[in-house]
């Protein structure tokens, strides 16, 4: 079994956008043992006009559910590619590929190393039947994590298109859709049988559900395939005895312990023993933000239709 996380943060400053990102490749064995590699990038980007970022609602549209990330097609510059729905990320996220598509950004740094990073200007992208017309895009060399996945991946769409209204993701039918935010949301005429506050830190979507009597801010991720716990937070989990081996970009890598937290609450109900990776998340964290214990990723939301209203702050659970 193969999963792969990616995680994009995001920081606001004048007029660029500060941008961690932490790409996880999680490779399971079949005796258990985890390999992988994680890439934790802080990086500066063009801030994009508001106007440039709506995306209106747009037609209902298939995706692929690969190693526990969303998959699905859509067109930069006319031309078609494989890119991840990411709740995680800030913005638009292209791979380069290596080669020399816009300005240079300032480097990022990474786990352990630094990678080169580019301002991109485009002139169209299409996605759900709608265009955003031109407007900028970070780039980067992702080849790796095509190598890793086995997966085309021409970029990550996160925040900035998707935040004008809700983003409606069927796991079970493989299909999503950018709607108009409403008060009274309906999937095939039923109301969520659950609704859940949200409040952003930073760009990210947080959630808060209680460990015992803690409660604890989870980042709710669709381009993170497994969830993630902060270290520090060893107090509400219990190890499981297995390892994960994690290598940064420069090839330097580590163990991380596979765990579990028992007592999760969702809205007062008790949750199935859950999974998570626990290791050092302090680059989520943000001064004067509240903190971040850890990541909700797409093995968390996938048999669920999921609807997550930007406006309003709700996620809507079928």
């Amino acid at each position: 079994m193969s999963i792969v996380v990616s995680m994009l943060t995001i920081h606001l400053h004048k007029s660029v956008k500060a941008v961690a990102i932490a790409t996880l490749l999680l490779l399971v064995s079949n005796m258990a043992q985890t390999q992988d590699a994680v890439s934790f990038l802080k990086a500066e980007t063009v801030r994009e006009p508001a106007a440039k970022a709506r995306l209106a609602a747009g037609v209902e549209q298939a995706f692929s559910f690969t190693r526990n990330l969303i998959f699905f097609e859509a067109r930069v510059n006319g031309k078609q590619g494989n890119f991840i729905l990411d709740t995680g990320a800030p913005t638009l996220l292209l791979n380069n590929r290596g080669n020399t598509v816009g300005h240079p950004a300032p480097t990022g740094l990474a786990a352990g190393g630094t990678v080169s990073l580019e301002n991109q200007l485009i002139e169209s992208f299409e996605m759900g039947g709608r265009s955003l017309g031109k407007r900028w895009a970070l780039a980067m060399d992702l080849r790796s994590m095509e190598d890793r996945t086995g997966q085309t991946i021409d970029g990550f769409v996160g925040h900035e298109i998707l935040r004008q209204g809700e983003l409606r993701i069927n796991f079970p039918g493989r299909k999503f859709r950018l709607l108009k935010s409403t008060r009274q949301p309906r999937h095939e005429g039923q109301a969520p049988v659950t609704v859940l506050k949200f409040q952003f830190i930073d760009h990210l979507p947080v959630i808060t559900l209680r460990v015992g009597k803690q409660k604890l801010r989870f980042v709710i991720d669709t381009g993170a395939g497994a969830n993630l716990v902060d270290k520090r937070f060893r107090d509400v989990f219990t190890p499981t005895g297995t390892e994960m081996n994690i290598q940064g970009l420069d090839g330097d890598n580590e163990d991380y312990s596979i765990v579990l937290i028992p007592e999760l609450r969702l809205e007062g109900d008790k949750l199935e023993q859950t999974t998570f990776v626990a290791m050092d998340l302090s680059h989520l964290q943000s001064p004067g933000q509240p903190l971040i214990a850890g990541i909700l990723g797409s093995v968390f939301l996938a048999d669920r239709v999921v609807g997550i209203d930007y406006r309003k702050r709700k996620i809507n659970l079928w």
